[in-house]
């Protein structure tokens, strides 16, 4: 999965950034937060590192997938016994 440029927003102050799946690295002019928003869409961040080395942030967002919800009903084509 490649590199992709975003915009990471945080309150007024906007900056570019890298994203890769739920990974992001951008400039270290925002401050440690619970949420980014990234291209417009509001994100829960999981972690956040700063590395002074190069003054850039990592961030690992937290994975906001869309769990099944089950309906407690057998699967078709289940065998019986």
């Amino acid at each position: 999965m490649a590199w992709q440029t975003v915009e990471i927003t945080q309150n007024k102050t906007t900056v570019q950034g890298h994203q890769r799946g739920l990974e992001l690295e951008f400039p270290n002019k925002l401050k440690a937060a619970d949420t980014l928003v990234v291209n417009g869409q509001s994100m829960k961040v999981e972690s956040w590192a700063q590395d002074e080395r190069d003054d850039i942030v990592h961030v690992l967002l937290a994975d906001a997938g869309v769990k099944e919800k089950s309906d407690d009903k057998p699967n078709a084509g289940r065998a019986k016994s």
